[in-house]
């Protein structure tokens, strides 16, 4: 088995408004077909932070358990220059699943959803050395300094706080 991750719309007339008479519609999530090539336009667009890029799919039961707490770095480390970036390992068919477990989870952040038509073609596409869940950081000028992958081999796994110490180590 192989375990393999704005723009503002109106205001509805019902919305309740808060005290100085408005209220900002939450931000959209941003979602991105793409392939390597766009991974890599994205990696160059965000130089100048730290990027933790999280390869997921929603068909995988730890890259599901571990989401929330990529959203809480983002959200915990985003204004000391932190970026985000979620690659989903689904297939382009799958986009509305994708995009409403996005939501549901509130990745506003840079989103991207494999072109590629299956797991393990978008596990060599993408260059990842295993299974996924899979976290690269990367630092300020762009160069790879760890990567988190799963080892079946490997009594003691990588663990959200290992990823974190990474993130603050660059930051």
């Amino acid at each position: 088995m192989v375990a393999v991750i704005a723009g503002c719309g109106p205001v509805a007339d019902n919305a309740e408004i808060d005290n100085d008479n408005s209220l900002a519609p939450p931000p959209s999530i941003s979602l991105r077909i793409t392939g390597v090539e766009g991974y890599e336009e994205t990696l160059t667009k965000l130089r100048g932070n730290v990027v933790l890029v999280d390869f997921w799919a929603t068909w995988c039961a730890p890259c599901i358990e571990k989401f929330p707490h990529i959203v809480a770095l983002h959200r915990k480390y985003g204004d000391r220059g932190l970026a985000v970036v979620g690659v989903s390992l689904n297939t382009p068919e799958e986009e509305s699943q994708v995009r409403e477990f996005l939501a549901q989870n509130e990745a506003h952040f840079e989103n991207l959803l494999s072109k590629y038509d299956s797991g393990v073609r978008a596990i060599k596409g993408f260059g990842l050395p295993g299974p996924i869940p899979c976290y690269r950081v990367y630092d300020r000028s762009g160069v790879l300094i760890r990567e988190f992958v799963v080892d079946p081999r490997s009594a003691k796994q990588f663990t959200v706080e290992d990823i974190e110490a990474a993130i603050v180590d660059l930051l």
